[in-house]
């Protein structure tokens, strides 16, 4: 922690996660600490606008100019996101830190993760072996509790929520840590026999609670070998199906985090590349399971098995 001295007012926190060198006005407990000296995105407190005047996009929520995104959440911030370096939040009155937390760490971090040029998956992510598996999927289908599952078993988690692929120097895809917690609903951590009410809320009016995973965390990327899309249905048996072709591409498009900010941002070109050289390098596997009952032993199982083949 170190005082902003063009801004005595705010104290800077500095933080790791993605891959980056965070220093923000406002401590974030999930992410691991940093007593580096390099910054490579910088949050503050600040005016956001109440819209972009020079705005090419226009979402429900959200609006969008070259470099340039602002997330609007009501009662709680304005979100100013600016060249992948830099995130303004222009805090309501009466919102909470934790408040403020949700929405930064989430769809803003999201927005400046793809200014970065970086690819974003609505997934999460452990480790297996030297290397990493992703489970992704759209909200509720249960990818935390698969991940803490896992977790519970002795896996490591990478990434929850949102889950960054980048490309090392071969062009073999790599999953980047992003930060040792999870967040699960009050029935995901009952069925996983874990205590609700000792752990944190991640807002204080929602059910949702934050899960610390910080043993064997490391923050150095992983190759990626398997992506696998999580789905229900009405059989009352687990599949697995492998994905071929154009179906591997559509997947990942899917399940890209906050896909709709991709047009906005004038990225949609470079994820096309992205998500075909991700889709041409990995393997894609349909995980299909019963709506009800979970299955989540079972599903455990079969997916064990299938990365030891």
């Amino acid at each position: 922690m170190m005082i902003d001295q063009a801004n005595p007012v705010q104290t800077t926190f500095l933080h790791q996660a993605f891959g980056l060198q965070i220093a923000s006005c406002l401590p974030l407990p999930a992410f691991l600490e940093s007593d580096g000296d390099q910054c490579d995105v910088t949050i503050r407190y600040g005016a956001a606008p109440e819209e972009l005047p020079e705005a090419v996009w226009k979402g429900v929520r959200f609006q969008a100019a070259p470099g340039r995104l602002l997330l609007i959440v009501d009662d709680v911030a304005r979100y100013l996101v600016r060249d992948g370096r830099e995130i303004v939040i222009d805090r309501a009155p009466g919102a909470t830190d934790d408040d403020v937390r949700l929405f930064l760490q989430g769809s803003a971090f999201g927005a400046l993760l793809q200014q970065r040029g970086l690819l974003a998956l609505h997934a999460s992510a452990i480790a297996v072996g030297e290397g990493a598996v992703v489970f992704m999927g759209p909200s509720g289908i249960g990818k935390s509790t698969l991940a803490t599952a896992f977790h519970q078993r002795g896996y490591t988690v990478l990434t929850d929520d949102v889950c960054v692929v980048d490309f090392d120097a071969g062009g073999a895809p790599v999953v980047v840590p992003a930060y040792p917690q999870l967040k699960l609903w009050r029935d995901a951590l009952e069925k996983l026999e874990l205590d609700p009410s000792a752990l944190s809320r991640i807002r204080p009016k929602l059910e949702k609670r934050a899960l610390p995973v910080r043993e064997a965390f490391r923050t150095t990327p992983r190759p990626l070998r398997r992506l696998y899309m999580l789905d229900r249905s009405n059989e009352p048996e687990i599949h697995l199906t492998s994905l071929q072709g154009s179906d591997k591409f559509l997947a990942i498009q899917a399940f890209t985090y906050r896909v709709q900010f991709l047009e906005a941002l004038a990225r949609k070109v470079d994820h096309f590349r992205q998500a075909g050289a991700l889709a041409a390098a990995c393997p894609v596997v349909r995980v299909s399971r019963p709506a009800k009952p979970y299955l989540l032993d079972e599903l455990v199982a079969r997916l064990e098995d299938d990365f030891a083949a």
